[in-house]
């Protein structure tokens, strides 16, 4: 893995302590098990926020906010509204995530960039096996107006779309800040990366598939996974500098045979 503005750590920060602690010498394997440790980690911090939020909070103030707020945007439903939400929401479908997805990984390896791949793919897959495992745990349905979408099979708790479009939208343009160097394309890249998930934020909820706290818990889902992956490929990264300056040392102390060690070898012949 290379490293980059992005990636680079400090010498003795926490990717540093993990590389040194880490069994394996190959970055792919070290920075594995730390998005694995990502993984369970925002998975039980979504659990229980979910948890927390369908047994306790919704009988009160949260629920009937929920339920104003969902009744709000039921109320101004027009149908400019309901043709621009629909672009809205595929914004965050699963096809457009994986296609975006698909087409900067292409491009970032045609430029050798291996760890901002890592991190890309990582974050996305932190991500979505968080949300489907919290989803399955968390069963909140979907907001009571009428959905003008069909429902899939998983419930209300998170928003799958809104946290796969934060990982994706921010990610790339995390990436594009670390690569290019042009104010203009930068600020551009940035606007894309706030507005984009805020237009599939808000046409969930128009569209009533999903609740407000829905939405919260997939900016915070969102942020978790991309801090994980974040961190596991600064570990990958720490890894394969580790490695190198090992191979470096190790060529370094090996004996080199000079002229005066060949003419005694000649000698002893």
């Amino acid at each position: 893995m290379e490293g980059t503005s992005l990636f680079e750590t400090e010498p003795r920060g926490l990717p540093h302590r993990l590389a040194h602690r880490s069994r394996s010498r190959r970055p792919l394997v070290s920075g594995a098990a730390v998005a694995s440790a990502g993984y369970v980690l925002m998975t039980a911090l979504l659990v229980g926020f979910g948890l927390l939020l369908t047994k306790m909070l919704l009988e009160g103030p949260v629920g009937r906010w929920d339920a104003s707020v969902n009744r709000w945007f039921f109320d101004h439903r027009t149908p400019t509204f309901d043709d621009l939400t629909e672009w809205g929401s595929r914004l965050g479908d699963t096809a457009t995530v994986v296609g975006i997805a698909a087409v900067a990984v292409v491009v970032l390896a045609i430029g050798r960039h291996w760890a901002h791949i890592a991190f890309l793919v990582g974050a996305l897959v932190i991500e979505v096996t968080s949300f489907v495992t919290t989803t399955f745990v968390i069963d909140r349905e979907r907001p009571t107006v009428p959905h003008l979408d069909e429902g899939p099979p998983t419930s209300s708790f998170p928003s799958g779309h809104a946290a796969a479009s934060i990982v994706l939208y921010v990610g790339l343009a995390l990436i594009t800040t670390s690569l290019v160097r042009n104010r203009i394309v930068r600020t551009l890249v940035w606007v894309l990366a706030v507005a984009l998930p805020i237009a599939v934020g808000l046409s969930r909820l128009y569209r009533g598939m999903h609740h407000p706290t829905d939405l919260i818990g997939s900016v915070i889902g969102a942020a978790g996974c991309m801090a994980f992956a974040l961190l596991a490929t600064r570990t990958g990264v720490a890894v394969s500098e580790a490695n190198a300056e090992a191979d470096a040392a190790a060529a370094t102390a090996l004996p080199v045979a000079g002229p005066t060690d060949a003419s005694e070898a000649e000698v002893a012949r």
